[in-house]
């Protein structure tokens, strides 16, 4: 099936719309672009937002899952339950992915390339996700090289609530979760947890004489309290803890894995406070936080303990946002962080201290020009400087935004390729230098049927050098050149009020430039699309369809696939509501890494209850 397919099925539907019969909806405000809230159509950054609501009416057990029917976006699984999830933008490395919590840098520095791994990340808790793609180190540092993913998690609302699910299904997989949330007087707190188990399936694929189950738990608690303290004074605290197994397999020599008896756990903790200070009327907004990350990771083979890395951050953040006037923003920000690597064999701490400014100005309604400049100081590599620029033209007559941005982003070598080496070298290579990059984008989005519909295009082009890789018997070297570019496109719309179809598409040509050969891992098509029906009030039913063009592994070619789901979900009353869902409905056999099995069709059950 070709990749069109998918996203012509929900533009052939969108014709059919009638605005007569579509509800009011409210424009979506994001934070990430900008690090202020600011509505989308003033954005002049590549940015998607997924939330809570869509999480759990998709029944989405994994941030991974939602991520990956975004454009732009290629979701990379060493197998279900655990494996290994790693999230690339526009082609780009997952490594070079920066992935925030509230703001919380989480990647993991004990991690050769300090990349994030999504496999234990549950949406639980989850307010909204914001993905921001394109260089984005002038207001988010080293990392941000392909973008940011933000997760925003839930907060306390006007009265106490609770709210609880339970769920069931295939592979012996038990899921549940439990919120409590409210506000006394001046005090807002929101606290979950939830947990799940899975005998799992094979992480090395079935189909490839691979037997043995890899089973999976995860436990998360999480918990936020806000305190105002004053009309202008708000203190905010938040704590978010995982603890999780996975069962994996062994190195194969002829798919690259094969069944064996490897396990790993890992310990992950984030903590920050926030103080936020308004001053003359509010325009002038501070903004003071201290921010902890902490990954404890362990690995077994047989029982044994083989290695153990423990990956720290922590900073100190301020950030002050002045209202000049009405139409002009000024945002200052000066951040010290240090990171701290632990293994069996190296050792490192760095710290890094940085400003950044950047003017946000309207000289009028439909037009919103950013522009910033930002400054790294990091111990080892000096002071690196990187800017960025985003326009945004909103033709509210007609429901046209017009966007475009270009930016700069760069990547420090991180602690574990400055002090790792072997096969004979004498030292780590004391000559790497950080990976850079520079893009942009251009894009249009169109709105229609009274802004209950749009349809978006954006063109993105990105190039990157120095990439840093590993070279036997030399170590880590800086040898590669990559390019990026493409076309990202979406799909928004509700058809007669009881059908809503959302759609995605993107083309990518990721390539090294040295030898013009496609990146590992990245299709060249990939397309979503979700159809919605509600026959009846309390019954929705609902199609999901993903598809994957082919792409290259370091093991094979990986070949294209295309998933259908089906789920439904209904209200029992105001307060109740029982779902089910049926994955891979026609049990394909298809591959995300090579040599790395899916599970085939997969039914699941559940019920979800509010007071």
């Amino acid at each position: 099936m070709r990749p069109f397919a998918l996203f012509l099925l929900s533009s052939t539907a969108l014709s059919m719309a009638s605005s007569a019969a579509l509800a009011d909806a409210a424009e979506e405000v994001v934070v990430t672009a900008t690090r202020t809230p600011q509505p989308i159509t003033q954005v002049g950054s590549s940015i998607s937002l997924i939330d809570a609501a869509e999480i759990e009416r998709r029944q989405i057990a994994f941030v991974a899952d939602a991520l990956a029917t975004l454009p732009g976006v290629t979701v990379n699984r060493n197998g279900p339950f655990g494996g290994v999830a790693s999230v690339r933008l526009r082609g780009m490395r997952s490594e070079q992915t920066l992935v925030l919590i509230d703001g919380i840098v989480v990647n993991d520095p004990s991690s050769p390339s300090a990349g994030f791994n999504f496999a234990t990340l549950d949406p639980n808790d989850v307010e909204r996700i914001e993905v921001l793609r394109g260089a984005q180190s002038t207001l988010y540092g080293s990392d941000a090289i392909g973008g940011v993913v933000n997760i925003i998690t839930k907060r306390g609302q006007d009265k106490f609530g609770l709210r609880g699910f339970a769920e069931g299904g295939a592979y012996e997989t038990l899921r549940g979760g439990l919120t409590v949330r409210g506000r006394a007087d001046a005090i807002d707190y929101h606290f979950s947890a939830s947990g799940i188990t899975s005998n799992g399936n094979s992480k090395a694929d079935v189909h490839d004489g691979n037997t043995e189950k890899d089973g999976y738990d995860d436990v998360t608690v999480s918990g936020n309290v806000g305190v105002e303290l004053a009309d202008n004074l708000r203190l905010e605290g938040l704590l978010r803890y995982t603890d999780s197994a996975t069962e994996y397999d062994s190195f194969g020599f002829i798919t690259g894995v094969t069944d064996g008896d490897e396990e790993s756990t890992a310990k992950e903790l984030v903590a920050q406070g926030r103080a936020i200070l308004k001053l003359f009327d509010d325009r002038l907004e501070n903004i003071v936080s201290v921010g902890y990350s902490d990954i404890d990771r362990d690995y077994f083979t047989d029982g044994i303990h083989n290695f153990g890395a423990v990956g720290k951050r922590q900073a100190l953040e301020y950030q002050g946002n002045l209202h000049v006037i009405d139409e002009v923003l000024l945002t200052l920000g000066a951040k010290s962080e240090e990171v701290r690597l632990r293994t069996d064999t190296e050792r490192a701490d760095i710290t890094t201290n940085s400003v950044y400014a950047q003017l946000q100005v309207r000289p009028m309604d439909a037009l919103n020009l950013v522009g910033g400049v930002r400054v790294d100081d990091h111990e080892t590599f000096g002071s690196t400087t990187t800017a960025r620029f985003a326009a945004a033209y909103n033709i509210a007559a007609v429901g046209t935004t017009l966007r475009a941005s270009w930016g700069e982003g760069f990547k420090a070598p991180t602690p574990f390729q400055l002090t790792f080496f072997c096969c004979g070298a004498p030292g780590p290579n004391a000559d790497l230098e950080p990976e850079e990059t520079n893009g942009w984008d251009a894009g249009i989005e169109q709105s229609f049927l009274n802004d209950k519909a749009s349809v978006s295009v954006t063109y993105f082009y990105q190039k990157t050098h120095n990439l840093i890789d590993f070279v036997f018997p030399d170590g880590y070297v800086n040898i590669a050149r990559t390019r990026s570019k493409g076309v990202e496109a979406t799909l928004k719309t509700a058809l007669g009020g009881h059908v809503t179809v959302d759609g995605s598409f993107t083309h990518t040509l990721a390539i090294d430039r040295a030898s013009d050969m496609r990146l590992v891992g990245i299709p060249k098509n990939a397309a979503s699309v979700s159809v919605t029906v509600r026959p009846i009030e309390p019954l929705s039913v609902a199609v999901d369809g993903r598809y994957v063009g082919n792409k290259t592994g370091s093991w094979g070619v990986v070949d294209h696939w295309l998933r259908i789901d089906l789920r439904a979900g209904y209200k029992v009353t105001d307060k109740i509501e029982v779902y089910g869902r049926i994955e891979n409905l026609f049990d394909v056999h298809y591959q995300e890494v090579f040599g790395f099995g899916t599970p085939g069709i997969s039914a699941y059950g559940g019920v979800r209850a509010t007071y």
